[in-house]
């Protein structure tokens, strides 16, 4: 599997049902009666880019994140790594794609945006096994970072604060379990780990 270094990019907004930008979004709608003349009702974003913290998924301590960003520049901007491009640093720091990483924020919908048919959050960007929460309910599975993913979330969420958790799986201890399982050895060249622990899959 190719280096973590991307692990666990971010990028999020809430929407309504129109088409948008990529990030993270909370998308409103309200009534699809749009006019020409009519603005109150296209559609709300909120990019929520703001009052993010991570943390390694068996960690107690959370620290200030960049969304959108990635795990390891977060743990370099808070001094927990050094800087992965300087000698041989990024073979010491292989550790981090074995690791679980969460992110969080918390963000505020008020009566108006609560009053719309329907709300969306949109993730562009998720690298690469995740599950998101919105209020401690499990909205999604991602499982691929090359495409945009929609949620209708509504019904999860209520006025006034909000949770969004996202909880980022190991691509290495993952791709370990699609690799046991194949009945073949699926060989890689741009991996320098033992036979056995190759997750190319």
């Amino acid at each position: 599997m190719e280096s973590a270094l991307r692990k666990a990019t971010i990028d999020v907004r809430l929407i309504s049902l129109m088409k948008h930008l990529p990030l993270f979004f909370l998308i409103a709608t309200s009534s699809f009666q749009l006019g020409c003349n009519n603005t109150e009702n296209f559609p709300t974003e909120i990019i929520l880019a703001e009052g993010w913290l991570f943390r390694e998924s068996n960690s107690s301590d959370w620290f200030p994140a960049s969304v959108p960003g990635t795990v390891h520049t977060d743990l370099y901007n808070n001094n927990l790594i050094n800087d992965p491009f300087l000698g041989n640093n990024e073979t010491d720091l292989q550790w981090i794609e074995d690791k679980d990483w969460e992110y969080k924020t918390t963000f505020t919908v008020d009566r108006e945006l609560m009053g719309n048919d329907a709300v969306e959050l949109e993730f562009d960007g998720l690298d690469t096994y995740a599950d998101v929460y919105l209020n401690e309910q499990l909205i999604l599975k991602a499982d691929n970072m090359f495409r945009a993913w929609q949620v209708a979330c509504k019904k999860f969420l209520r006025e006034g604060e909000n949770e969004l958790r996202i909880h980022f799986h190991s691509p290495i201890t993952k791709g370990q379990k699609k690799l046991n399982a194949s009945p073949h050895l699926i060989p890689t060249s741009n991996e320098p780990k033992p036979v056995g622990y190759q997750t190319s899959v």
